[in-house]
């Protein structure tokens, strides 16, 4: 391979590994396996990183044919967007869960009151889906 075509195999390589982490990533959601989890998403985050730090250009780049590597770039692209939009599906209950669990917690803590400049009391519990104050 020559310099000029490794960022573009170096891309197709890492969303390769991309898609198969994400996979993993899914089966260690559904099994509620943690540990796994937690070295899955390291991976992910390293090949995360090895995607930002190859040159934009190198997704997609033309490696003989540049009809077909756009394609196939973009599949892959595709893919990944599609498999990280499903396990967020798969861990968007449990993170609603912990939300609603925190907010007892504070609110079992006295935490649950917010006060205004004038000492006036509001309820802290506005916090919606999205996870931010309303």
């Amino acid at each position: 391979m020559t310099a000029a075509t490794r960022p573009a195999g170096d891309a197709a390589g890492t969303l390769d590994a991309l898609v198969q982490c994400l996979e993993d990533e899914y089966s260690a959601l559904l099994d509620e396996d943690f540990e796994r989890l937690e070295g899955v998403l390291a991976r992910k985050q390293l090949l995360l990183e090895r995607l930002a730090a190859l040159p934009s250009a190198a997704v997609g780049a033309p490696q003989g044919d540049p009809a077909r590597a756009g394609a196939k770039a973009r599949l892959s692209l595709r893919r990944v967007r599609k498999l990280n939009e499903r396990n967020a599906q798969v861990l968007a209950p449990r993170a609603a869960g912990n939300r609603a669990r925190l907010q007892f917690l504070q609110s079992a803590l006295g935490r649950g009151a917010l006060y205004g400049a004038d000492g006036s009391v509001s309820a802290a519990a506005t916090v919606g889906a999205s996870g931010r104050s309303a």
